[in-house]
């Protein structure tokens, strides 16, 4: 969009600046509009709206971000146009900075929205094997890369639920035992009160070593507790 921006030379700036400056002025502002924009759309969507990010709030965002966008604009013709500065006023760009704002909160939100509603069914590998029906509730709180993964396993920090996966890792803000509830009983055991894993990984588990703990990693080993190794027995039909 930047580019585009800049070859048609919008808003006056084809006055100002030859496309090589415009390049420099719109890819520049808007790279740094984005990063105040995911900063605050991450936050509100960890610490505020419990891990989702509904329509309304990427309008809040557009419009919370507009004025120092706007600013940033005009650091920026300061640098590259200043000859432009008097033509045109922090107001005015601040409108023009908002207007895009919202034209991309749309255009990325429906984008989102699309990708969250094509995600498919988990990996059948036979390591992470899990069920089709795996709570949307918990996989729209994980990042995009991570909603087709298969969920390994998850432990309690507190407020929130470390979720590791085939692909990697994320922290969600979540409550333990919801999340353990939306991926439903047949799909993994609760080995402890803060560890929960995948029922083809505990089925993996040497239960006359899991005293010792179940390995998710080369550096993660998560605890056992007593009535977690009742259940990995009763899960290979073996006596404690």
């Amino acid at each position: 969009m930047a580019v585009g921006l800049a070859v048609v030379g919008a808003f006056g700036s084809y006055v100002a600046m030859g496309l090589p400056l415009r390049l420099l002025h719109f890819l520049g502002t808007s790279l740094a509009i984005s990063i105040l924009a995911f900063g605050l759309s991450a936050s509100l969507r960890r610490y505020v709206l419990g891990g989702a990010f509904p329509f309304w709030a990427s309008l809040i965002v557009a419009l919370a971000i507009a004025p120092l966008g706007g600013l940033i604009v005009q650091q920026s013709l300061r640098l590259f146009a200043p000859q432009a500065l008097p033509y045109v006023s922090l107001s005015e760009l601040t409108g023009q900075v908002l207007l895009i704002n919202f034209f991309v909160a749309v255009v990325a939100w429906m984008a989102f929205r699309q990708s969250d509603d094509s995600v498919a069914s988990p990996s059948k590998d036979v390591r992470h094997a899990q069920t089709d029906d795996i709570s949307s509730e918990l996989r729209a709180r994980l990042p995009i890369t991570l909603r087709q993964a298969a969920i390994v396993a998850l432990s309690a920090e507190e407020h929130y639920v470390r979720v590791r996966t085939d692909r990697g890792q994320a922290l969600i803000l979540m409550k333990l035992s919801s999340a353990i509830t939306a991926l439903g009983p047949e799909v993994g055991v609760r080995i402890h009160r803060s560890h929960w894993v995948s029922r083809s990984l505990a089925a993996s588990v040497d239960t006359r070593t899991s005293r010792e703990g179940i390995r998710i990693d080369k550096d993660t080993v998560l605890p056992v507790s007593r009535a977690g190794r009742k259940l990995l027995c009763q899960l290979h039909n073996r006596p404690l």
